[in-house]
């Protein structure tokens, strides 16, 4: 299985969508802590159930597990914690969580996209989310960040 990612800052709808096209995406997994925000455009939770519908034929899934925790997500973004701090309370949380044996990932199909807000996945939770589901699952072979 190849985990894609993608990020919805920066690209526009075209972009997204055709990026998601040319990587054959099984299904988009939403892995934003507020995906229903008013501030993500066409990436809003309900438009974006129906157009990756309508113009790929592909599922939608918001997958909380893989959220970041609120909090810590505040704290970086003030600066009040480093990058790596982050990535490292990140990594905790999905330990914790257990994530091997509440996930399903093949019910993602082979070739899912891990969804979230940041237009580059080098400081972004789903480049470390896609890493730990590399490191855990053994159906997960390749990561591929996408619409870059």
């Amino acid at each position: 299985m190849e985990i894609c990612t993608i990020g919805t800052s920066g690209i526009t709808a075209q972009r997204f969508f055709q990026a998601l096209s040319e990587a054959r995406v099984s299904s988009v997994i939403d892995i934003r802590l507020h995906p229903s925000s008013q501030l993500a455009g066409y990436a809003k939770q309900d438009s974006l159930r129906y157009f990756l519908d309508k113009i790929l034929g592909v599922g939608y899934h918001h997958e909380p597990l893989l959220t970041p925790a609120d909090e810590k997500l505040r704290e970086y973004r003030s600066k009040s914690i480093t990058w790596e701090n982050y990535a490292e309370e990140y990594f905790i949380k999905l330990k914790v969580s257990k994530l091997e044996s509440k996930l399903d990932i093949t019910k993602w199909g082979t070739t899912p996209v891990l969804l979230c807000s940041e237009t580059t996945p080098e400081f972004c939770h789903r480049r470390l989310a896609a890493e730990y589901l590399l490191k855990v699952f053994p159906e997960v072979n390749k990561i591929n960040h996408i619409g870059i």
